[in-house]
Parts: structure tokens; C-alpha cells; sequence
């Protein structure tokens, strides 16, 4: 009697887990992030469907924050592009610079008419242009890394759609 209310008690006990055990519901297949190109040339672009609908930007982005694996990812990408802006404005700011310096360091920036040995002769003074050159450096630097950030924040970008869709196969 007393070993069969002991099973019973467990066999009851065990269902009541059963009961207990939620199973989390899979994701449907039809939620694969696809990316499309269009446009040609300059008017290139990407559409991004959903199950086969056209989804914004924005949406396609709020699924990909939703799974933890693509959000690092897209993080990653979002930073990158940050420091590709950054980046383009070194670039813009170190070229102008250099061409300001330049322009104003050149051979023909302080010319002036004078005498030479008796003779007229334009006079040129010696000026550095070691200004203009160093920003012509730093301009090549920020460019270079601006197209290493650009390529990174594709890379990222890819690979937190390829996360995300990785789950449903």
C-alpha cells in the first residue's frame, strides 16, 4: 500500500513537471531576412523582405537587435559606420589643410619683381612645405581608414543577417 501511493505520488509528480515544461515556439521560416539588390549604377540600392513583404530599414534592423547573436554584429556595424564618418571628416578637414597650406607655401606665394645682377628678374623666396605635407599624410590616412571601416561595417552587416537567418535552417 504504502509503495503504491509512493509510485503514484511520483507518477503524479512527474506529469505535474510535464505540465510544467514550456517549450519555447520556433520561429517560422517565413521570418528569413532577405536581401535584394536594385537599381543600377549610382542608383543602387537594397530592399529588404520578410516572409516576402517589403520591410523598411527600421524594421529589419528591430529583428536583428531582437537575437542577441545579431545584435552584436549589428552593433559592430553601427560603430563602424560611426567611425566611417569620423573618418571622411579627418579626411575632409586634413586635405583642405594641406591645400591651404600648400597654396599658401608655394613657389609663386611670395614672388616679387626685383634686380638680379642688374637684370629684372622675379625673386622667389624659399618657403617649407612640410605643413602641406604632413596633412597631405594625415588626409591619406583617414582616407585608407575610412574605406577599412566602410569594408568592416559590410562585413558586420552581413554577418548579423547570416546569424539571424542561420536559425531558421
Amino acid at each position: 500500500m504504502k509503495t503504491t501511493g509512493i509510485i503514484a505520488l511520483l507518477l503524479l509528480s512527474s506529469s505535474l513537471l510535464k505540465a510544467q515544461d514550456s517549450t519555447k515556439p520556433r520561429a517560422q521560416p517565413d521570418s528569413v531576412i532577405k536581401v535584394i539588390p536594385a537599381g543600377e549604377g549610382r542608383n543602387s540600392f537594397y530592399l529588404y523582405t520578410i516572409g516576402g513583404k517589403l520591410q523598411t530599414r527600421e524594421d529589419v534592423a528591430i529583428r536583428l537587435m531582437a537575437y542577441a547573436p545579431s545584435a552584436v554584429e549589428y552593433k559592430a556595424a553601427k560603430n563602424n559606420v560611426t567611425w566611417v564618418y569620423v573618418s571622411g571628416a579627418g579626411f575632409a578637414a586634413s586635405s583642405i589643410g594641406s591645400i591651404i597650406e600648400y597654396a599658401n607655401n608655394n613657389k609663386n606665394a611670395g614672388a616679387t619683381t626685383g634686380f638680379v645682377n642688374g637684370e629684372p628678374a622675379i625673386i622667389y623666396q624659399h618657403h617649407s612645405l612640410t605643413g602641406a605635407y604632413i596633412l597631405t599624410g594625415a588626409a591619406t590616412a583617414f582616407l585608407v581608414s575610412s574605406i577599412i571601416n566602410l569594408s568592416k561595417a559590410a562585413f558586420h552587416g552581413n554577418k548579423a543577417v547570416k546569424l539571424y537567418n542561420q536559425r531558421f535552417e
